[in-house]
C-alpha cells in the first residue's frame, strides 16, 4: 500500500545525497558561467521534487481511498511485470534514444534533437503532419539556442560544422 511512498523516500534520500556530492565538486579553471556541478545539482533538485511528488501522491491516494483492502483485489502499487505492452513501449523509446545518441555526432545536435522530438511524438501516437514537423524544428532551434547561445555549452554540429564555422556562426 505504501510502496510508492517508501520508494519516494528512498529516492528523496538519494537525491539529497546526489546534491551534496555535486555541491562538493571542485571548481575547474575550464568552468564557464555554468559550472561542472550545475547539471548534477539540477538533476538532484528534479529528483527531489519528483520523489516528493510521488510520496505526496501516494499518501493522498491512500487517504482518499475509502474502500477496505481485500485479499482478492490486486494492489495498484505492485507493478505487473508481465505487462509486455508496457515493456515493448519502453524498449521502443530506448531504441529511439539510442539512435539519437548515435546520430548526435554524425548529423549534429540541432538535427538530432529535432528528429528525436519528431520520432518520439510519432511513436507516442501523434500524426506526422506539418504541425508536428514545425514543433520538432522549433524545439530543435530552441534547445540549440538555449545550450549554445544562452548557456555557452558546446554542442556538436556534425556534418554542419564545416559550413557553420566558415559562414555565419563564429561560436561553432
Amino acid at each position: 500500500m505504501f510502496a510508492n511512498a517508501i520508494s519516494g523516500l528512498v529516492l528523496l534520500c538519494l537525491s539529497v545525497g546526489y546534491y551534496l556530492t555535486a555541491d562538493a565538486m571542485p571548481s575547474s579553471i575550464l568552468d564557464t558561467t555554468v559550472t561542472s556541478a550545475a547539471f548534477p545539482k539540477l538533476l538532484a533538485i528534479a529528483g527531489g521534487l519528483l520523489s516528493s511528488a510521488l510520496i505526496i501522491q501516494n499518501l493522498v491516494s491512500w487517504r482518499l481511498s475509502a474502500r477496505p483492502a481485500s485479499a482478492s483485489s490486486p494492489d495498484p502499487d505492485v507493478p505487473d511485470i508481465f505487462n509486455w505492452t508496457a515493456h515493448r513501449r519502453a524498449l521502443g523509446l530506448l531504441g529511439i534514444v539510442t539512435i539519437f545518441i548515435i546520430a548526435l555526432e554524425v548529423v549534429g545536435y540541432p538535427a538530432a534533437i529535432g528528429l528525436l522530438i519528431l520520432a518520439v511524438s510519432v511513436y507516442q501516437g501523434y500524426r506526422l503532419s506539418l504541425l508536428s514537423v514545425a514543433v520538432a524544428v522549433g524545439g530543435a532551434l530552441f534547445f540549440w539556442l538555449f545550450f549554445m547561445v544562452f548557456l555557452g555549452i558546446h554542442m556538436p554540429l556534425g556534418i554542419f560544422s564545416r559550413f557553420a564555422a566558415s559562414h555565419f556562426l563564429p561560436f561553432a
